[in-house]
C-alpha cells in the first residue's frame, strides 16, 4: 500500500474512533440498548411472528377456495353387457337372429383412462364458538407476546442500569485513588525530604514506601474495574467505544412511602399483566371445550373446470350444506372441561402467590434504599471528620511532633469513607433503578439523570 493510502486508512480510522467514541446518557443508553441489542431485536421478532398468526386466524371466518385435478388410470374399461338381455327381447319379438337386428348390447360406460379438474369452495357457518373462542385466543396470545416483549426490555433495563452505575463507581474509585496516589507521593516525597534534613528517622520514610506501593496497586486494580465495567456496557448498549458518562448518581432521598410503591407495584407490574393474560386465556379454553358440545355447520360447492372420459357426469357445478354433530364420545368432553377450569384455578393461585412475593420483594428493595441513604448521610459525617484528622494529622506530621504512619493512616481512612460513599450511592441507584422499572415508572427514572 502507498504512503498516502496509509495514510488515508489511518486518518478514517481515528475519524472512525473518534465517531464511536461518545460521552453518554443513562437514558442514551437505554435508547441505544432498544435499537441495537440482540435479545430485545430478537424478542420483536417474536412480537412480529405473533402479530401475523393473529392475522391468520381471522381467516378462520373467511371461505377457503382452491383447485383440484385428478387423473386416473384404471386395470380396464368398465362396461355393461346386456346381450342376454337382447337376445330375450328379441326372443319376445319373433326374431331368430336379435345380435343381427338389435346389434351389440355390450357398452363402454367408462372409460379407463380418465381425469377431471374443479374449483372447490367451502365456508363455515356455525363451529359452536371454537372460531370466536380461537380469535380471542389470538388476541390474548399476541398481547402476552407484547408483554413479554416489554418485560425483556425491562430485564435488560434493570441489567443496563446496574451496568451503567457500576462503571461510574469504577471511574469515580479511578479517580478517588488516583487523589489518594497522588496525596501519599506529595507525602512520600516530603518525608525523604524531611529524612534528608534529618527530622525524622528513615522508619517513618518506610511507611510512605509502603503505603505508596499500595496506592499504586489499588489504582491499577480500580483501572482494570473500568475496563471490565467498560466493555459489559458496550456490550448491551451495542457501540465500539465509550468517552465517558454524563448522567450522575441520585442522592439518596426519601422518594415516597412504601404503600404508594407497593401499590403500583401490584398494579403495573408486568409479570402481573402475564398471568392476568393467562387467566383469559384459561377462560377461552373452557369455551374451547364447551364448543364441542353444538354441532358444526358449513357449506361448500364446487364447479368442474375440466373432464375427460367422464360421460355420466354432464352438470357443471352443485353446492351443499354439511352438519357435524357429535353426540357421544366417551365424555371426553366433561373431562377436558373440568381440566380447563382446574386451569384456571391454578392461574389464580399463581395470581395470589405472586402478589405477595412481589409485594415482599416491594419492600425489601426499599428497605434497601433506606439503609443505603441512612449509610449516606452517616458517612457525610463521617467525611467531615476524617477530613478533620487527616488536616491535623498532616500538620503535626509538618511540625515534627506526628509519625509518618499517622498521616497514612488518615489519608486511606478517608479513602475508604469516600469509596463508601459512592458504594452506596451506586447501591442506592441500582435498587431505585429497578423498583422504578418494575413499577412500570422506567421513562420518569431515566428523566432524572
Amino acid at each position: 500500500m502507498s504512503r498516502i493510502g496509509v495514510f488515508f486508512s489511518f486518518v478514517l480510522c481515528f475519524i472512525t474512533t473518534f465517531i464511536n467514541a461518545q460521552d453518554i446518557s443513562l437514558k442514551q443508553a437505554y435508547d441505544l440498548m432498544l435499537s441495537k441489542n440482540g435479545e430485545v431485536k430478537a424478542s420483536s421478532f417474536e412480537v412480529k411472528a405473533m402479530e401475523e398468526e393473529h392475522k391468520a386466524t381471522k381467516g378462520l371466518r373467511l371461505p377457503t377456495v382452491g383447485v383440484s385435478g385428478t387423473y386416473l388410470h384404471l386395470d380396464k374399461d368398465i362396461t355393461a353387457d346386456l346381450n342376454d338381455q337382447r337376445n330375450m327381447v328379441g326372443g319376445l319379438l319373433g326374431m331368430t337372429n336379435p345380435a343381427e337386428v338389435l346389434g351389440n348390447w355390450d357398452f363402454t360406460l367408462l372409460e379407463k383412462n380418465l381425469g377431471f379438474a374443479t374449483a372447490d369452495v367451502s365456508m363455515p357457518i356455525y363451529a359452536g364458538g371454537k372460531i370466536n373462542a380461537a380469535n380471542k385466543a389470538s388476541e390474548i396470545k399476541l398481547a402476552l407476546s407484547e408483554t413479554k416483549h416489554k418485560i425483556k426490555e425491562d430485564e435488560l433495563t434493570i441489567q443496563l442500569i446496574d451496568y451503567f452505575f457500576k462503571l461510574k463507581l469504577a471511574q469515580e474509585a479511578v479517580q478517588l485513588r488516583q487523589e489518594v496516589y497522588n496525596v501519599i507521593l506529595l507525602h512520600n516525597d516530603q518525608a525523604n525530604k524531611f529524612f534528608e534534613n534529618g527530622i525524622i528517622p528513615e522508619v517513618e520514610t518506610l511507611n510512605a514506601k509502603v503505603a505508596l506501593s499500595n496506592a499504586k496497586r489499588e489504582l491499577l486494580a480500580a483501572k482494570k474495574d473500568v475496563d471490565l465495567a467498560t466493555t459489559a456496557v458496550q456490550n448491551l448498549i451495542g457501540i465500539n467505544s465509550i468517552s465517558g458518562l454524563t448522567s450522575e448518581f441520585k442522592i439518596p432521598t426519601f422518594v415516597k412511602p412504601l404503600q404508594e410503591f407497593t401499590n403500583d407495584m401490584l398494579t403495573e407490574n408486568e409479570q402481573l399483566k402475564i398471568i392476568e393474560k393467562n387467566h383469559e386465556l384459561a377462560k377461552v379454553g373452557v369455551k374451547v371445550e364447551n364448543s364441542d358440545y353444538f354441532p358444526k355447520v358449513g357449506v361448500s360447492g364446487k364447479y368442474i373446470l375440466w373432464t375427460d372420459n367422464l360421460p355420466l357426469v354432464d352438470t357443471k357445478w352443485f353446492v351443499g350444506l354439511g352438519v357435524e354433530w357429535e353426540l357421544f364420545n366417551g365424555f371426553q368432553r366433561e373431562h377436558k372441561i373440568k381440566a380447563s377450569k382446574y386451569k384456571i384455578l391454578q392461574v389464580e393461585e399463581i395470581d395470589k402467590q405472586a402478589r405477595l412475593n412481589l409485594t415482599t420483594y416491594t419492600e425489601k428493595l426499599y428497605n434497601t434504599m433506606q439503609k443505603e441513604l441512612e449509610q449516606y448521610e452517616s458517612l457525610n459525617a463521617d467525611e467531615a471528620l476524617a477530613n478533620r484528622l487527616k488536616f491535623m494529622r498532616t500538620r503535626a506530621f509538618e511540625e515534627g511532633t506526628g509519625t509518618s504512619l499517622e498521616v497514612v493512616d488518615a489519608t486511606l481512612k478517608l479513602s475508604e469513607i469516600k469509596i463508601h460513599k459512592i458504594i452506596a450511592l451506586y447501591q442506592y441507584n441500582v435498587t431505585y433503578g429497578e423498583l422504578m422499572v418494575l413499577t412500570g415508572k422506567t421513562a420518569s427514572f431515566l428523566n432524572q439523570n
